[in-house]
């Protein structure tokens, strides 16, 4: 008998167990996510029914709420069952992320208002003076760990191309993990940029500025963006407004070039038929 071929039933068989388990935790890991964000979605859309004034104040789709609160469901029993949905929901999952973060500082001031998830969002919202949840769930949740878990699930599909095809099958799997190298360091990034530049004095005035617009103002200037000084004690500070619908956003830098920013969502503020 060949004494390594006992060693190399033991490797196999731990090597299978590995997979087990990591199949397993990610499935799990899927099956969490999805639950947290039907739980949010369930909870929008049972507000938009029965608060007076929430659905207009979000303004929401029912159809839509709707829809993402039975995807959810889908997400759940897939990855509970290891069905045959699960690569694919992986992929969309992924590229759901992709098209956020593709599209970062246009989608963001309005989406985290208006996904059905918004609940979710606003666990990872540490307070008003750090980002470090927001940018872990966006960049590190949906960008790397979603990329990761396509990869992990697509692995039958792209794994017989790097046999038959190593050099192809490695530019192509190159790809994903460059895209996840990308989400990390723009994580690392946004917490360094953000320990240098962000200044809570900025936000508090950024957040006075807010609680004085009032509504004709920002029906008047709905799509402009103004912009003057503004004096707190023995300190100036530079106020920018980007009026919009139905969300304002107001930036204010200090003196030495440190920021802070405050969001306003008042739908009910926007000019009729917008």
């Amino acid at each position: 008998m060949n004494p390594r071929k006992p060693a190399l039933v033991d490797a196999w068989a731990a090597l299978g167990y590995a997979r087990l388990l990591v199949e397993i935790t990610l499935r799990a890991v899927n099956v969490l996510i999805a639950l947290v964000t039907l739980a949010s979605a369930v909870a929008v859309l049972v507000s938009d029914v029965l608060v007076a004034g929430y659905r207009a104040h979000h303004r929401d789709a029912l159809w839509f709420v709707a829809a993402y609160a039975a995807v959810q469901v889908v997400m759940v029993v897939e990855f509970a069952r290891g069905g045959r949905l699960v690569p694919w929901l992986a992929l969309a999952k992924a590229a759901a992320a992709y098209f956020l973060l593709a599209n970062f500082l246009s989608l963001w001031p309005e989406w985290r208002w208006w996904t059905p998830a918004r609940y979710v969002y606003q666990l990872f919202d540490w307070g008003k003076d750090t980002r470090l949840g927001l940018f872990t769930l966006v960049f590190l949740g949906r960008g790397t760990f979603n990329t990761l878990n396509a990869m992990y699930f697509t692995r039958h599909w792209w794994g017989p191309l790097r046999v038959h095809s190593p050099l192809l099958g490695r530019a192509l799997t190159a790809v994903p993990i460059g895209v996840a190298a990308l989400c990390v360091w723009a994580f690392l990034t946004l917490v360094r940029e953000e320990a240098t530049l962000y200044s809570a004095d900025a936000r508090e005035v950024a957040e006075l500025v807010v609680q004085d617009l009032e509504c004709d103002a920002i029906r008047a200037k709905v799509g402009t963006t103004t912009e003057d000084l503004r004096q707190r004690g023995a300190r100036r500070y530079h106020v920018q407004i980007a009026y919009g619908c139905p969300l304002t956003r107001v930036t204010v830098r200090t003196e030495d070039g440190r920021s802070g920013a405050a969001l306003l969502p008042r739908p009910d503020c926007c000019p009729p038929g917008s």
